[in-house]
């Protein structure tokens, strides 16, 4: 990675984050949203528990709004009590469900809610940056511009665990690539730490080396890798039921039954449905790219496993394939069908990231027959899915979301055929948009209005 480019980079990124703290404070002005908005983006209202949808200028954000959201108000009690237990109380019992490692950092930074969003923006940041050096390191500012362009990244500027999780995987890849096992090992403990996903690690190691087994005839299964990671994973999980343990003794699985809080157990799916409108958009989105093109890329690698042998960097790109098919299945068998957070699970991780570099890494050549038919057989497998839940029929600004990770990807596909300028503009009109729907939800979170991640 070039200086001249990462400072670029940075740059690039520190006007991102200016753009977006701009356009939400114009939004808050009634002059700027009654005339420009208020007719196509209306917005949410909450008062005594009870959300309406309204026409009101944005809500200005605070500290006490960004720690008494959704997950961020799990967090900041953490932060402030950590797991101090009371059988009363129904936070204290479910705060068990989210793991320490994030809220500890937020305690040690002793940084209001505000102030962990920059936090959260810089290790986001880093991330990024970590991840073109490892996957895509002559397309470094291309790569960022790709992913400020994503319809997702409201999720890295509130107090969630998203960006230390991604921060703690490019730790590890970074230390993979540099051969270095203490990075690594440091890196995946830091993960495991910090969300609760070591069954889908594991299984994803464990599924990815059995796949190339059966790929490659003349790949052996890399027994010290597939060792470390597994037995490294484990013990970050175990630290953390053993310091909840402490606060309650009343099992060491006591993350796994916080869950049942949210009615996350092992159940047949009902149906597919969501907790809001915009979420289900995206978390549709979501989940037929992981099963369609996760499926066609791992199917087209089986079929061709007699003509190309496996290279290096081959494994963490089919590996996020298996973690996003993998997370996907968790959610439609834990939470009975509900896409609830799937996006959040699958697009906001750095596998899904990994993907996109990969593929740009390999000029943005998409290994797969008549991409646009695909392209179009994978829209409207979406729209079907969006038509079968009887409050999302209605195409409104609700599928902002949908839209534009519709035509992130299109665009994506189309890049390798279109010129410099081209390729500059297009992304230009992605961020923009992009900006103004993660502005919308940022909003919604403030208002403390319907769950969307």
């Amino acid at each position: 990675m070039k200086t001249k480019s990462l400072f670029l980079a940075v740059f690039i990124a520190f006007g991102y984050l200016a753009l977006f703290i701009s356009t939400y404070k114009l939004l808050e002005k009634p002059a700027i949203y009654n005339r420009y908005f208020s007719s196509f983006m209306p917005t949410y209202e909450t008062q005594n528990n009870s959300t309406e949808v309204v026409k009101k200028p944005f809500t200005a954000t605070s500290a006490k709004s960004f720690e008494e959201t959704m997950d961020a108000y799990h967090y900041a009690c953490i932060k402030n009590n950590l797991y101090n237990y009371d059988p009363n109380d129904e936070v204290s019992r479910s705060n068990f469900a989210f793991f320490p490692l994030f809220p500890l950092a937020w305690k040690i930074s002793m940084l209001s809610g505000k102030g962990i969003i920059i936090v959260n923006f810089l290790l986001h940041l880093a991330s990024i940056l970590i991840l073109t050096l490892v996957f895509c390191p002559k397309s470094v500012v291309q790569s960022l511009l790709v992913i400020f362009a994503l319809p997702t990244l409201t999720v890295f500027l509130i107090p969630y665990s998203e960006a230390l999780f991604m921060f703690s995987i490019s730790i590890a890849l970074l230390g993979w690539k540099r051969q270095n096992n203490m990075l690594y090992i440091l890196g995946l403990l830091l993960a495991s730490m910090t969300r609760p996903v070591f069954i889908l690690l594991i299984g994803a190691a464990i599924a990815t080396e059995i796949f190339f087994l059966i790929c490659d005839k003349k790949r052996k299964i890399q027994y010290k890798q597939l060792i470390i990671t597994i037995s490294t994973v484990l013990t970050g999980t175990f630290l953390v039921t053993l310091f909840q343990w402490t606060y309650h003794h009343g099992s060491l699985l006591t993350f796994i039954n916080a869950q049942k809080h949210w009615g996350t157990f092992l159940q047949v799916p009902g149906g597919i449905v969501d907790w809001s409108r915009e979420g289900y958009g995206m978390n549709v989105w979501a989940l037929v790219f992981c099963c369609v093109f996760g499926g066609i890329i791992l199917f087209s690698k089986f079929l061709r496993r007699k003509e190309l042998e496996t290279e290096t960097y081959d494994y963490w790109y089919y590996f996020s394939w298996i973690y996003m098919i993998l997370a996907t299945l968790f959610v439609l068998l834990l939470q009975g069908g509900c896409l609830h957070s799937l996006y959040r699970y699958t697009l906001c991780t750095p596998f899904f990231y990994i993907i996109i570099f990969q593929h740009l890494n390999n000029g943005n050549k998409l290994s797969l027959s008549k991409p646009l038919l695909i392209y179009t057989l994978f829209l409207i497998l979406c729209v079907l899915f969006i038509e079968t839940a009887w409050y999302s029929r209605e195409w409104n600004f609700s599928k902002t979301g949908f839209v534009l990770l519709s035509s992130n990807l299109l665009f994506f596909i189309l890049m390798q055929y279109i010129n410099n300028a081209q390729r500059y503009i297009g992304l230009g009109i992605l961020i923009l948009t992009g900006i103004i729907w993660n502005c919308y939800l940022l909003n919604m979170f403030v208002t403390k209005a319907w769950i969307f991640l």
